[in-house]
């Protein structure tokens, strides 16, 4: 399924669920993704090459147009776009390690990208698998995250499946099978008839060669009558742990199923947008949760619940709720910078407000004037960089610009116009952004 972004109508711009929105106005409705494709490097992709001098930093968006996805490369230093990659289904970007991954969650296809020209594919792999079963909501798998933990071994999580791939990014492969897999459907809880755990987002820990990994488990029949909201259920969200020197899950001792341990949020953010983040000076996991809303008798909704920070101490496997967020709207992107600084993003494009949070206090800090919708974060400099959606003076939508913005810029004063108009479709919906120094 997919948290299709549609933030008029309220999907995600993620791409991911579709079945019901956890929060506030949002609408989600049926997407059963693009055509399946011939799976060939070749097939699937349309390279361009704008020009202009591709050395020094640039961004890596996604953005899925009307009829075709695409990823770009922007020079952060020239304002040019140093190359593009146009691919028919939904996309989004991963660096993890020293590799770069594109993945088509609609197709289920996960591409190695060049370490320098990240808009050409080195190799692929098909991660439909055959794990697919009658409860499934949707026709493809949903690949939303790769977490690399060797050169030769890297796991892809699979929203809308029970199983996480594993892949080898050192093969010459077009259109490769995984070399293994790991099956989580033993953690399949019993008011969860989905056919999913919803495997939302995961970090590698190399201290004790374990991948913790978020599992939603969420009930995604469970939503109101007019399918806006996801209604919270008798199932928990969980963190589980794999060992990754033998792919077999590990008994954390916890409550959930396998001895997962139960979080105290709901539904983590995916992981590509921040919402499972390892902290390793604190020796934990932050997981930033959506929440579920209160079902009532009428077949409406209730107070919104389980929107959520929160730590998970490796050494105790236990959890402690570090910002509760109930009364905010729907969550974005969450950076994680040290332990007296985070960014913490709610709402949609245009209307998306990032605030400061230090992660030591339960309440957020302030709020910034001008951020862009969804933004990668350049520790070096100490800002943000992505897209912008604007609006004109009746209400409509203006021009996407592409703007820097220091951590410092509360009011707007320090916010840099680096670019407009970048993709090539207007509309759409934003996947990601990813920053290479």
């Amino acid at each position: 399924m997919s948290f299709v972004n549609a933030r008029a109508t309220c999907a995600l711009g993620f791409g991911l669920l579709t079945a019901s929105c956890t929060g506030d106005d949002i609408t989600l409705g049926p997407d059963s993704g693009p055509p399946k494709a011939d799976a060939t490097t070749q097939d699937q992709f349309v390279y361009t090459n704008d020009g202009g001098d591709a050395t020094g930093p640039r961004i890596l968006i996604t953005h899925d147009g009307p009829s075709a996805a695409e990823l770009l490369a922007f020079n952060v230093a020239t304002a040019q776009i140093n190359g593009r990659l146009v691919t028919p289904g939904f996309a989004y970007v991963e660096q993890t390690r020293n590799d770069f991954f594109l993945l088509e969650t609609g197709q289920d296809l996960v591409y190695l990208l060049d370490p320098v020209s990240q808009w050409n594919a080195k190799a692929s792999w098909s991660v439909a698998l055959d794990d697919v079963n009658d409860a499934s909501l949707e026709p493809y798998a949903d690949p939303v995250q790769v977490v690399e933990v060797a050169p030769n071994k890297a796991y892809v999580l699979r929203f809308d499946r029970d199983t996480i791939a594993i892949i080898d990014p050192t093969q010459s492969a077009d259109a490769g099978a995984p070399t293994g897999t790991v099956d989580l459907s033993a953690l399949q809880q019993a008011a969860d008839p989905d056919g999913s755990e919803e495997i939302s987002g995961a970090v590698f820990d190399a201290t004790r060669n374990r991948l913790y990994v978020a599992l939603g488990n969420i009930n995604l029949y469970d939503v109101d009558p007019q399918g806006y909201f996801q209604l919270c259920s008798t199932t928990v969200s969980t963190l589980i742990a794999i060992d990754t020197t033998t792919d077999m899950l590990v008994n954390l001792g916890g409550a959930g199923p396998g001895g997962g341990v139960v979080l105290n949020g709901f539904g983590p953010q995916f992981g590509i947008l921040g919402g499972v983040v390892l902290d390793a000076v604190g020796d934990r996991v932050l997981v930033f949760s959506f929440g579920c809303n209160a079902p009532t008798t009428d077949g409406g909704v209730g107070a919104m619940s389980g929107r959520l920070i929160e730590a998970v101490d490796l050494g105790a496997n236990t959890t402690q709720t570090l910002l509760a967020a109930n009364d905010q709207s729907y969550p974005g992107n969450f950076v994680y910078i040290d332990g007296a600084h985070a960014l913490v993003q709610f709402g949609f494009a245009p209307y998306a407000t990032t605030y400061q949070w230090i992660p030591t206090q339960t309440t957020l800090g302030e709020a910034y004037q001008t951020t862009p919708d969804l933004f990668a974060f350049d520790y070096a400099g100490a800002r943000m960089l992505g897209p912008q959606s604007t609006l004109t003076g009746d209400g409509g939508l203006g021009p996407t610009n592409v703007i820097s913005v220091p951590v410092g810029a509360y009011d707007g004063g320090g916010v840099t116009l680096l670019g407009q108009n970048p993709f090539l479709q207007p509309g759409g919906y934003l996947g990601n952004v990813v920053y290479v120094p």
